[in-house]
């Protein structure tokens, strides 16, 4: 008896052998920062508007193609990383906006027609220019 269990042991201990060479060799998780760099970068044309408070600026009626009649605008929620954008002076602007849009599918309005400020796509604005000093109406 006792030989059979060293002969059960010695496959065992072969099979582990076995199988741990033919693993494949393990990958290190993800960068979260390449993951973030495979999203292109889209500019996007609209009217930069005051959200619920001071420093919450929307993107309103925004557009690929603002040429396009039948592209319709998105409204964004818009983030900065720096400083250095300031959208203060854009506000009630046409401008076209270069940044990073949040890949997800956007919110569908409610019958009241607006959707709510947390609920918007992001888009996080790296560099702004103003199309027009109105918004269109």
């Amino acid at each position: 008896m006792k030989n059979v269990a060293l002969a059960f042991a010695g496959v065992a201990l072969a099979t582990s052998i076995a199988v741990a060479q033919s693993a494949p060799p393990t990958q290190n998780p993800p960068d979260p920062q390449q993951k973030e760099q495979k999203v292109p970068e889209i500019t996007l044309t609209g009217c930069v508007v005051q959200g619920s408070a001071p420093e919450i600026f929307l993107l309103s009626g925004a557009k690929k193609d603002p040429d396009d009649t039948k592209e319709t605008g998105t409204t964004y929620f818009l983030v900065t990383n720096s400083g250095e954008l300031n959208l203060k002076a854009h506000l009630n602007h046409s401008v076209r906006i270069t940044g990073v849009a949040e890949l997800k599918t956007p919110p569908v309005p409610p019958p009241s027609g607006k959707v709510a400020e947390k609920d918007l796509l992001k888009f996080t604005a790296k560099a702004a220019t103003m199309v027009s000093d109105r918004c269109p109406s």
